[in-house]
């Protein structure tokens, strides 16, 4: 008999693939068949897909808010939510929620190390229990370390055009440079757009920091986005491995019903790249390093994009990030594998062909200098354990 979890998921949501990524890699180890649900269903929809598919439970991705889902409707089945704010749900649900205290604080750390003196928070359109966390926190932080953070307080409500035209008039209003942390990708993106039309340099006069590295977004920006990416995918398999427990223990359950998952890297793009001198060359050759470092990028090729002798080119990119341009090349390789060992569905002689490197033989060589760790050493001390 097939095992089947019912995954309600909002495909609008930048988090959904991240996190159905995680249920299913839990999902394949135990033997569960994950079927998704593209809706919030009413109660008489919900009974009707029970009837059909005969699920063990369920994993639930809320709207916007926790409380645009009505969880009560799930008392039917074993149900783990994705929640914002667990204290939505009724008392006694699991929940899984990301931790956006932990994701400011990271952000206050990274904004900290541009040494600039000023700082401000910008928050999201609409009022969102994580944006209040995020601004909480990050101004916590730099209270902690002396600094004060100025928050964007539109008059402009539910109005897109006169909002952008007060985010307008605050960012002309900030003591520059300012480092500036907003509540998403979305928000960061609007603040480059603002600042852009106020003809306000990035990043040297302003740095731009978003949450969720959405790439449609902080690829396509101009320049790109810095953002912090959460962990989806922990947060997936903590969604299926609380599921696991509640079948084993069945009435018996004595395990946690929360868990939160933290951040998981910052990708660092141009809006956050400050450089000792304005070197747009430099900056061109970071981009494309970040793009092309994993489909066999030499620092010849990277060298081509300067208007000088590679030599020369080495130079410049040295002076401005401290680093040689194989340097750079390196740490993208590096990151990219470290993402894939993390899978335990890629096989080790597999991930070399994702990262740039000619044969496995290399990439393992490469892998061990850098981390001290081979690669099967380095998967296991970092796999999410079934448990």
């Amino acid at each position: 008999m097939v095992k089947v979890i019912l995954y309600f998921q909002s495909p609008a949501k930048t988090s959904a693939p991240g996190k159905l990524a995680g249920v299913l890699e839990i999902a394949k180890r135990i033997g569960w068949h994950v079927q998704t649900i593209d809706e919030f269903p009413t109660q008489t929809r919900l009974r009707e897909l029970v009837e059909f598919w005969h699920p063990l439970g369920a994993i639930v991705e809320c709207g916007k808010e926790s409380a645009t889902v009505d969880a009560r409707q799930f008392d039917m089945l074993p149900t783990v939510f994705f929640s914002h704010d667990q204290q939505t749900l009724p008392s006694g649900s699991f929940s899984v929620t990301h931790d956006s205290a932990e994701t400011a604080r990271l952000a206050a750390r990274e904004l900290l190390m541009t040494r600039f003196d000023t700082f401000a928070y910008l928050p999201h359109a609409e009022p969102h229990h994580w944006c209040t966390v995020r601004q909480k926190a990050f101004i916590a932080a730099l209270k902690l370390n002396g600094k004060r953070c100025r928050v964007f307080a539109p008059h402009a409500v539910g109005d897109a055009t006169k909002r952008q035209h007060e985010l307008r008039l605050f960012l002309r209003g900030l003591p520059k440079p300012c480092a500036l942390f907003a509540a998403n990708d979305q928000t960061a993106a609007e603040a480059i757009t603002a600042a852009r039309f106020e003809e306000i340099a990035i990043p040297e006069a302003l740095a731009v920091l978003g949450v969720d590295n959405y790439e449609p977004i902080c690829e396509h920006t101009v320049p790109t986005l810095s953002s912090i990416e959460p962990d989806f995918r922990r947060g997936g398999n903590l969604a299926a491995l609380m599921l696991l427990a509640r079948f084993r223990a069945k009435e018996g359950y004595q395990g946690k019903r929360h868990h939160s998952f933290g951040p998981f890297r910052i990708v660092r793009r141009a809006s956050t790249r400050l450089l000792v001198q304005t070197d747009k060359s430099v900056l061109e050759a970071l981009d494309f390093i970040r793009r092309e470092a994993c489909n066999g990028l030499t620092s010849a090729r990277v060298a081509r994009l300067f208007p000088c002798s590679r030599r020369q080119a080495d130079i410049r990119f040295r002076k401005a990030t401290g680093h040689s341009i194989l340097d750079e090349i390196h740490a993208v390789q590096l990151d990219r594998a470290k993402q894939l060992l993390k899978d335990p569905n890629i096989q080790l002689k597999a991930i070399s062909d994702f990262c740039g490197f000619t044969n496995p033989n290399s990439l393992r060589k490469f892998f061990k200098r850098a981390t001290g760790h081979s690669m099967r050493t380095w998967r296991a001390a970092n796999r999410v354990a079934a448990r």
